[in-house]
């Protein structure tokens, strides 16, 4: 699946991508049509790609309830990572998380990716809640959750629990 915005390519990962990102395998990347300067994957998306892999074999592909890279459209460089931590639960609800490579950050790339993939995830029938979570001392996070429309449900030691309440 792939989603435009004004300035950014939104693409679900497949096998072949999910493979050269687990190997950090620039060549290979690069081979699929898109750019790296070896800041992507993330350590957190890195250690999250088993989980990713598994829900596609698991689905025999993607629905879209599981990981896409934020690439530029000019240059086709991966500068994030997005995506849900899985399919909508028993009662619709849905968690986002986002990531910019370090180099990309402050270019407002999170925002406008996040934008895109929430009005897709809204849209779809099964969808009636989206949350996130970020940890507390994250203020890029915390400022993105809110120009969104989150809000703080409730906050323990290791996170701030957030619920979308709609664009703003």
């Amino acid at each position: 699946m792939k989603l435009e915005t004004e300035r950014l390519i939104l693409q679900t990962l497949d096998l072949d991508l999910i493979d050269a990102a687990a190997g950090r395998d620039a060549r290979a990347i690069e081979a699929l049509g898109y750019k790296t300067n070896g800041e992507w994957p993330g350590q957190d998306f890195y250690e999250a790609l088993p989980f990713f892999r598994e829900l596609l074999v698991k689905n025999n592909g993607t629905r879209g309830f599981d990981s896409w890279i934020i690439a530029t459209k000019a240059e086709r460089e991966i500068v994030g990572g997005i995506g849900f931590l899985g399919e909508p639960d028993e009662n619709g609800m849905i968690e986002i998380g986002f990531a910019t490579n370090e180099s990309q950050q402050r270019k407002g790339y999170c925002f406008e990716a996040a934008s895109g993939l929430l009005a897709w995830a809204t849209s779809r029938d099964g969808v009636k809640k989206v949350t996130a979570r970020c940890e507390p001392g994250n203020g890029a996070s915390r400022k993105v959750l809110e120009k969104l429309g989150f809000g703080i449900d409730r906050e323990d030691d290791e996170f701030l629990y957030w619920t979308y309440r709609g664009s703003n």
